[in-house]
């Protein structure tokens, strides 16, 4: 006969599945640098990008797990979270000023029926991956809000609750499994939406993002103080 213990797992995956959903819709740096990787390079990139994102949560998770004191001990230095915002901010402005000063984008074909000749095997093609891996990584670690909502999670969620290692695994398993999903279909979004811009529009898609970035960067720094 089933208990209402043993459905307790499900209700938590399901919040975790809610917590997710709503923070794969939040309008923010992330999803521009998603986007503009697919744009520029196609679903790769976006899925790179993406992928240094997920490992950036993944780490706070275990942070969360496994060094709870040591993670609040840090957010408790004094003006952690003014130096935190000024080194996320001006991470995000130098993403963005690359984007505005590019005269044209890294790679983009004259004609984007011709797609980028990258093959994952090339050194060229490893290294732009790459560098797409670490934007995302980036600028999802380098956020002290970042460190704050995963502090909040485990203040609001975890720890009143009492959570043990099983529950909280089918509850970041839940979250972490729907920005997963989420974050591949923007990427796959962007690729779609890459084969009907022309160049010029492809410029213009890019500026448009570093402008974003930059302000995401400037309301980061001010918000810290």
């Amino acid at each position: 006969m089933f208990t209402f213990a043993r459905h307790i797992p499900k209700f938590m995956l399901i919040q975790g599945i809610i917590l997710g959903i709503s923070l794969s819709f939040m309008v923010g740096p992330l999803l521009f640098a998603i986007l503009q990787a697919g744009i520029e390079r196609g679903f790769r990139a976006g899925l790179a990008v993406a992928g240094g994102i997920w490992v950036s949560d993944v780490l706070y998770v275990l942070a969360l797990r496994y060094g709870m004191d040591a993670l609040t001990s840090l957010t408790a230095l004094p003006d952690f979270k003014v130096w935190a915002g000024m080194a996320g901010g001006m991470l995000l402005i130098g993403f963005g000023l690359g984007n505005l000063v590019l005269k044209k984008t890294g790679g983009m074909p004259l004609s984007l029926s011709e797609p980028v000749q990258l093959p994952e095997n090339s050194g060229k093609g490893q290294r732009t991956y790459l560098a797409y891996w670490l934007r995302g990584f980036l600028l999802n670690t380098v956020n002290p809000f970042t460190v704050f909502f995963w502090l909040g999670i485990a203040g609001a969620v975890i720890i009143p609750n009492g959570w043990e290692n099983r529950q909280m695994l089918v509850f970041f398993g839940g979250m972490l499994g729907t920005l997963i999903i989420t974050d591949t279909l923007k990427a796959y979004a962007a690729k779609r939406v890459r084969h009907f811009l022309t160049p010029e529009h492809t410029r213009w898609v890019q500026r448009g993002i570093g402008f974003l970035l930059v302000l995401f960067g400037l309301v980061l720094m001010v918000r810290v103080f």
